[in-house]
Order: structure tokens, then sequence, then C-alpha cells
């Protein structure tokens, strides 16, 4: 019987958190006032936030998770009054496909429907569908799609932040989605660092082969 090996951890952070829905040069749309003050508490509250890296074995090229990153910003919001609600049954999704947000968060009556996407930038599309689903079926009044501005893979890094700003430009600007169902989501980008032995550094695609190299040592 094989024996099951042990995960190799690390200590993540967001060093700081950014709503932004402008692309390029183009002005910041307006919010309703009541994301706006669920955007500033949201932004508060996860700066600094401590998170998981972990790297179950050396399969897939050392593959990185960090599945309770979601967990920890909801904890964070519930620090500053926003809980976590019930996600909704599939029968009461009515016509759409049977989806689940990352998360949904409640205070005084109003549910924020959360999609945190940390790696896939072609994802960001489905990511804006969602929301827009589930505020359109009153499963939420607004939504927040949170993103890295440095995700970061072997030969490089990628803004998810810049991405997914550029794809709700896209939604507004060419599949002509409405402005006044875009203005009920936000953008927020993070900055993702790694604990390392001479403190914590942004990470990069050079920071992640360090990581990658004391998971190989780790295993070896």
């Amino acid at each position: 019987m094989s024996v099951k090996m042990r995960p190799f951890r690390f200590k993540c952070r967001v060093k700081d958190v950014e709503h932004s829905c402008r692309h390029g040069n183009d002005d910041e749309p307006r919010h309703p006032a009541r994301l706006s003050e669920c955007i500033t508490d949201i932004v508060g509250a996860t700066k600094g936030m401590l998170f998981d890296g972990v790297i179950k074995s050396p399969a897939n090229n050392y593959q990185i998770d960090i599945s309770d990153f979601d967990s920890q910003l909801v904890r964070k919001a519930s620090a500053v009054g926003w809980n976590e609600k019930t996600l909704p049954k599939p029968q009461e999704l009515g016509d759409i496909p049977n989806i689940k947000p990352d998360a949904l968060l409640t205070q005084y009556g109003l549910n924020i429907t959360v999609e945190i996407e940390k790696s896939n930038e072609k994802t960001v599309w489905f990511d804006f569908i969602k929301l827009l689903m589930l505020i359109d079926i009153n499963v939420a009044d607004f939504g927040l799609l949170v993103v890295p501005c440095n995700y970061a893979f072997r030969t490089g890094k990628w803004n998810l932040f810049t991405e997914a700003r550029y794809y709700r430009w896209c939604l507004e600007r060419f599949a002509k989605v409405d402005v006044g169902s875009l203005s009920k989501i936000a953008v927020l980008g993070y900055t993702q660092q790694v604990q390392t032995p001479s403190g914590w550094t942004n990470l990069d695609d050079s920071v992640l082969r360090t990581v990658k190299e004391q998971a190989h040592a780790f295993f070896s």
C-alpha cells in the first residue's frame, strides 16, 4: 500500500488590494453607492491577508494550489460584517446552468457574489458571465471579481487585473452588455507575496523557481 505524501507548504500574503474597472485612459466607471461601500470594506479587510501555498507532490511540475485563498477572504470579510451565505440549490437557478460562485456574502439584506480567479486569464470571461447571470436572477445584488496582478509561471507573469479590466471593456464595447449591469460588478486586484529567507517578496517567475526548488528538496 502506498503512503500518502506530506505536502510542501509555503506562506503567502496579499500585499496591496485595489479597486479599478477602468481600461486604459478611460474614466473610472461609476458603481452604485452600496457596492462602493462593500468595495471599501473588502479592500480594507484583505490587505495583508495571509494564505497558504501548497505543492502536494512533484506531479505536474510541482503544481501549486492556493485553495485556501477563498476561505481566508471569506473570513476577513466576516470580520467587517460580511457573512457567508448558503449557496443556492441548482433548482433555484432557473434556466441558467448549475453554477456556483466562489463565495456569496451578505450584510443588511444585501448579497454580494464573489468570483476569485487565481491563474487562468481566459476564464475571466466566464467569471463575468457568472456574475451577470447571478445578479440577473436576483441571487445577488452585486458582484466582485478578485484577481492577482502577478500570477507567475515558468517564464514570466501575467497581470490578470489588467486583463480583467480589458475584458470588461470588451463586453461593453463589442458584446454591447448593458452599462447598468456592468456597473454592478467591481474588479479587485491584489499583489501576491511569498515569504522567503530574505523576507516577503513579490511573486514572479524567479521566486516561483525558488519555491519549486525548495519543494524538490522537500520531496527528495
